[in-house]
């Protein structure tokens, strides 16, 4: 797993490095702008030949772009700042690295960014918490006219906590943001263009917050190789309970959990559904039936809640498996978290979120709101599904985020419930299942967009593109 920092945990690095005379606060911000600088010459393209502004704000994040100019001109990049403020706060900076008047200005209203290559954006760094005023908008606007924007530390207009101000039109539209040491919250928690981690010198450290890497993949992937005297009752058995308003739902999650492994799966639909004798046409290799899971069989994991927002005819009280995963409907009619077996994966998205756990103003998601969902649960995990994926633990938030945009399309969250019970089934903890399954379902849909098309897919490609996606996962794995 891969530390990602929040700001306070950000601000402590800094701190405990300086502190621990591993390296100076000079140190620090000379490594960051040289890192900076560097990461432009070998990413750019005939970065020589382009013209550069550092647009710098007051606080650290400006004196970063101050040094970064610095290394620009000394490795022979034509470079210029701009300081949103005359009253910048880095004549020290200018004075120690013999930058003349000739190579700053300030903004005002009339300068032309268009003029310029690339935008070095060191206005605003992790310290952002309240919402900009009408002349830093405007800069933002400005520099938003050009397309390549390099953000340092995070885009300006961006929380490093997350916030509820974030906006896109508020926030630099940078192609690159570069980052030191390690990645933070806000990195994840709205959408942000291929981010880069900058080694500075910093130690190892550990953080709650924790990203999802292949390694991490690679180490809880169990890929059963099946035993002459294997059945399918040992081989991956689950139980679905489906509603019947939107059936399709409960269709894909099944064809999801059997394209993932699972065996032999067990479909379940009330008899007053006019439509049972056809689902046998739609998924054939399902165990269709209305006769509820015998109690007695607490080895089975079940998922429960596609399909439905409004399932009466399970109680998950008289549910005694060793695993659940809670889908939409059944979310949506338990509202109390803990009302759910301590056994249980939640799967709700942004929207169930605001509706059902009082989170109506957040359109975005933040620090307070993941740290409020972790203190209600015990030993529950919710995934909850965003521009990115964040697997909550009592202790630990898992961060997945190699999912596509082109997830964002109906059905693909019931694929995902389908993967997790598939997961389940074979003998997966609901941990791994919930680690190994979203990533599953990302690298799915990256197969997708990598070797059919970048738009169009339906979340009955996205399940034919499972086993693709566990191929490439096999090919990729040391096993």
């Amino acid at each position: 797993m891969i530390p990602v920092l929040t700001k306070e945990q950000a601000y402590k690095l800094d701190k405990d490095t300086i502190e621990s005379g591993h390296l100076s606060q000079e140190e620090l911000m000379d490594n960051a702008g040289k890192a900076v600088a560097q990461f432009f010459c070998e990413k750019i393209q005939n970065p020589f030949s382009k013209n550069v502004v550092v647009v710098c704000g007051k606080g650290n994040n400006g004196g970063d772009g101050v040094i970064v100019h610095s290394y620009l001109k000394k490795y022979n990049v034509p470079s210029k700042i701009v300081f949103t403020e005359k009253n910048h706060g880095h004549s020290k900076l200018l004075k120690k690295y013999k930058i003349s008047k000739s190579e700053f200005s300030f903004y005002n209203y009339k300068i032309k960014f268009g003029k310029y290559d690339w935008i070095i954006d060191a206005i605003f760094g992790i310290g952002l918490s309240r919402d900009l005023t009408d002349k830093y908008m405007k800069i933002i606007e400005k520099i938003n006219k050009n397309k390549k924007i390099i953000s340092i530390d995070i885009p300006t207009g961006a929380f490093s906590d997350g916030g509820s101000f974030y906006h896109k039109d508020k926030v630099i539209n940078s192609e690159f943001t570069v980052t030191f040491g390690f990645s933070k919250l806000g990195h994840y928690l709205v959408p942000i263009n291929n981010l880069f981690q900058l080694d500075i010198g910093f130690k190892p450290i550990s953080s709650n917050f924790q990203k999802i890497g292949f390694s991490d993949i690679n180490n809880i992937l169990k890929f059963i190789n099946k035993k002459s005297d294997i059945h399918k009752y040992s081989n991956g058995k689950c139980f679905i309970y489906g509603g019947i308003k939107y059936s399709g739902a409960t269709i894909l999650s099944t064809r999801a959990c059997l394209k993932t492994g699972s065996s032999y799966v067990n479909l379940y639909y009330d008899n007053s559904y006019r439509m049972l004798d056809k689902i046998d046409l739609l998924i054939p290799e399902a165990i269709i039936t209305s006769e509820i899971l015998d109690k007695k069989d607490t080895k089975t994991p079940i998922l429960i809640g596609p399909g439905d927002n409004d399932i009466d005819y399970i109680s998950i009280d008289h549910i005694d498996c060793n695993d659940i995963i809670v889908d939409a409907g059944a979310i949506e009619k338990n509202r109390n978290i803990n009302h759910y077996p301590s056994n249980s994966i939640l799967t709700p998205h942004m929207g169930e979120l605001k509706k059902i756990y009082g989170f109506k103003d957040v359109d975005y998601l933040n620090l307070n709101v993941l740290l409020s969902l972790q203190s209600i649960i015990e030993e529950q995990i919710i995934i909850l599904k965003s521009f990115n994926t964040f697997i909550i633990k009592k202790d630990l938030i898992y961060i997945m985020d190699r999912g596509p945009s082109i997830l964002a399309t109906s059905g693909t969250g019931d694929v995902l419930s389908g993967i997790l019970v598939s997961l389940l089934s074979q003998g997966y903890s609901r941990l791994e299942a919930s680690i190994f399954g979203t990533y599953l379902h990302a690298e799915a849909a990256n197969y997708y967009m990598n070797n059919i098309s970048k738009d169009g897919m339906t979340a009955s490609d996205l399940i034919d593109c499972i086993p693709h996606a566990f191929n490439e996962l096999r090919k990729n794995s040391e096993l």
